[in-house]
C-alpha cells in the first residue's frame, strides 16, 4: 500500500517496466500463434484424411476422424487456450499502460 504520493518517477519506471514486459510477452505470444496455427493446420490435415479413409455413412465418418484424432483435439484446444491467456495478458499491461500515461499527464499537471 503506497503511503507517499505518486511521483513522476515513479509512472515513468512503471511504464518501462510494462513496456518491457509488454515486448517478452509480445514476442511470447507470437511462438505461441505459430504453435497455435501449426497444430490445427497438422489436425484439420490429420482428420480429412481420416474422414476420407473411413467407411460408413457421413455421421460414422466424422465420428471415426473425431475418435481416432482426440489427443491431437485436445493438443490443439490447449494451444488455442494459451493463445487466448496470452492475448489477454497483452491487453492487461496495454489497459495498464493506458492508466500509467493517464496518470502521469494527471501528475505532471500538478507540478
Amino acid at each position: 500500500m503506497r503511503t507517499t504520493p505518486i511521483t513522476q518517477v515513479d509512472v515513468e519506471e512503471n511504464i518501462l517496466r510494462l513496456t518491457d514486459e509488454l515486448e517478452d510477452h509480445t514476442e511470447a505470444f507470437e511462438v505461441l500463434a505459430i504453435d497455435q496455427s501449426k497444430k490445427e493446420a497438422r489436425y484439420k490435415g490429420s482428420w480429412a484424411k481420416e474422414y476420407l479413409a473411413a467407411k460408413g455413412s457421413i455421421k460414422e465418418r466424422e465420428s471415426w476422424a473425431d475418435y481416432k484424432l482426440t489427443d491431437e483435439h485436445y493438443e490443439l484446444k490447449m494451444a488455442d487456450a494459451l493463445l487466448k491467456a496470452k492475448k489477454e495478458k497483452l491487453n492487461s499491461i496495454r489497459t495498464a499502460l493506458d492508466s500509467l500515461r493517464t496518470l502521469a499527464a494527471n501528475v505532471r499537471a500538478q507540478t
